[in-house]
């Protein structure tokens, strides 16, 4: 009896210690991101940065909820009117796909971040539900227009990059980092010729040790892939499943 008492008096420690791990602070280039307990239908985590000066902040959750939906496969195109009903009531803002707060003080920030976790958690969702998702989508051109919205300029495609063998490889995109470190997002068909090639031209680069590169192999979680082609992948680079590429791919470009 005492063991277990003393096993339900560790709950709550338990509980908030879990949380806190959930939910992050982390500084970015003009503000900081907050990772929420809010979540996307894919159970992804809400991500909203607060920027602003020493009175006033502005949070936004970046696009998160539209790039969320998109990477289910909806079709790309501008949905603010048909969600805009959904943040009028909550005071909020939208505008080409990304919810924000207009200014606010800076001791509402808590608020501002509850807000905008929320209301991008239910864009997500009302997207998912009213939106039809194409059966045969083209991930690769899903993932390359959402690095180009999220990175803009910072991203290139088709680009070549040596390997240990000093031989040219061409990867569809290379995000190039605040830092000078580059990440390559390398999609993947589930085809064999595709898994050979993308794991060979990975595994050269990664052969190199540059530190200044970082390697993802994204695959269409929508299709159905066995364990060992899946398993395969890994020895070329790092795997992420595209339904939660955003979320990856956000938090390493975080990490710079």
């Amino acid at each position: 009896m005492m063991n277990l008492l003393t096993t339900a008096a560790n709950i709550p420690e338990i509980i908030k210690r879990g949380l806190d791990e959930v939910a992050t602070i982390k500084t970015v280039r003009d503000g900081f991101r907050v990772t929420t307990h809010c979540m996307y239908p894919s159970n992804g985590l809400v991500r909203v940065t607060v920027r602003g000066g020493n009175r006033v902040i502005v949070a936004s959750d970046e696009g998160g909820a539209v790039d969320e939906a998109m990477s289910a496969g909806i079709p790309v195109k501008d949905y603010t009117r048909n969600v805009a009903h959904l943040v009028k009531d909550q005071g909020l803002l939208i505008k080409n796909g990304v919810v924000f707060t207009p200014e606010m003080p800076l001791d509402a920030a808590p608020l501002a971040v509850l807000l905008v976790a929320n209301a991008s958690q239910e864009i997500a969702r009302w997207l998912y539900d009213h939106t039809k998702v194409k059966r045969e989508r083209d991930f690769r051109a899903l993932l390359a227009d959402f690095l180009k919205r999220r990175f803009e300029d910072r991203v290139t495609h088709d680009t070549v990059i040596f390997g240990k063998s000093n031989k040219g490889h061409k990867f569809a995109n290379v995000i190039n980092l605040p830092t000078g470190r580059r990440l390559i997002v390398d999609p993947v068909s589930n085809e064999p010729s595709s898994i050979n090639a993308r794991v060979v031209a990975n595994l050269d680069v990664k052969a190199s040790e540059d530190t200044a590169i970082e390697q993802r192999i994204v695959y269409d979680d929508d299709e159905r892939w066995t364990p060992a082609d899946l398993n395969l992948l890994q020895v070329g680079a790092s795997v992420v499943a595209f339904s939660r590429s955003s979320e990856v791919i956000d938090r390493i470009a975080a990490r710079g």
